[in-house]
C-alpha cells in the first residue's frame, strides 16, 4: 500500500484524532476512508438510465387541505 504525508495544524490534527476515535479507526484509516468518499463520489451506474423512465402523463400532485384547516389555533 502506498504512503502519504500530510501536513496540519494541531488544530485538525486533534479533530481527525477524536474523530478516528470516535469511529473506532487508526488516524490512518479515518483519513483514507474520508478521501475514499470524496474521490469516488458519483451516481450509481444504473442512476442516468432511470432519466425519463416515466411514461404517459408523468407525476400528478396529489390534492391538499388548505395549511390553516389543520393548524392548531390558540387565543392569547
Amino acid at each position: 500500500m502506498a504512503q502519504l504525508t500530510l501536513y496540519v495544524d494541531e488544530k485538525m490534527l486533534k479533530k481527525i484524532e477524536l474523530e478516528s476515535k470516535k469511529e473506532k479507526l487508526s488516524v490512518s484509516r479515518w483519513v483514507a476512508q474520508k478521501l475514499g468518499l470524496i474521490l469516488n463520489r458519483s451516481w450509481p451506474a444504473d442512476f442516468l438510465a432511470t432519466a425519463g423512465a416515466l411514461k404517459g402523463k408523468g407525476l400528478k400532485r396529489p390534492s391538499q387541505d388548505d395549511f390553516a384547516a389543520d393548524a392548531r389555533k390558540i387565543k392569547l
